[in-house]
């Protein structure tokens, strides 16, 4: 019985265990990059430029929106860097900020809709929608390229499905918060049918992946 399982595992060798600093390192660096593509290529939204003078915005919007795509960006990669392992197992909380913010997203279109109508409250997607659109789609489906190709790969998930949905709501949050910097479409439609379409498309886009391609 020995000499079976020395013939079994003789040619095993130790591979080291994925850990969760470069999904993090990686994330910081696109992230980066990211940033300095859009404050050079697209530019950043007036009121950012005088916020870098002194002057605080009167609305709250330039400061928050980056900010709260950033944070959907950040629990996304906690809950990715928890499902890598085979015993990790998906948890609501990684969820809570999806949640939490598209419910009061989705509040301030109602209110808006009731006291504006429809004419009015769907005028603020006539600017810049197919830009942002792409520019988050595409900027985030190149994040997560380069995510499956120097982290992804190496998992052992259990839950190839969330692991890749929580990939690419990663990726495309953290494009929408660099994006974010740039747009000036604040509107509750706007960031519930342009923003929140295209980090929708690429979740859905990374979960089919995942199903297939992360699956052991």
């Amino acid at each position: 019985m020995s000499d079976l399982i020395d013939s079994l595992t003789h040619d095993l060798k130790p591979v080291k265990p994925l850990r969760s600093r470069p999904l993090w390192l990686g994330a910081l660096a696109g992230l980066v990059v990211a940033v300095f593509y859009i404050w050079f290529f697209y530019g950043p939204r007036p009121e950012l430029t005088a916020l870098m003078g002194g002057e605080w915005p009167r609305s709250h919007m330039p400061v928050v929106k980056p900010l709260m795509f950033l944070a959907l960006g950040i629990s996304a990669l906690l809950g990715a860097s928890g499902l890598v392992r085979p015993e990790g197992r998906p948890k609501l909380r990684y969820l809570m900020p999806v949640l939490i913010i598209g419910a009061i997203v989705f509040g301030a279109l109602l209110v808006e809709f009731q006291h504006d109508g429809w004419d009015s409250t769907m005028a603020n997607l006539s600017d810049g929608v197919l830009i942002c659109y792409m520019t988050i789609l595409c900027g985030g489906m190149a994040g997560l390229i380069v995510l499956w190709r120097l982290w992804l790969r190496r998992s052992a998930t259990s839950h190839p499905v969330s692991l890749g949905a929580l990939s690419g709501l990663a990726t495309a949050s953290l494009m929408a918060a660099a994006y974010a910097l740039h747009c000036q479409g604040d509107a509750p439609v706007y960031l519930l049918l342009v923003y929140g379409m295209a980090v929708a498309i690429l979740t859905g886009i990374a979960a089919l992946l995942g199903g297939k391609l992360l699956r052991w």
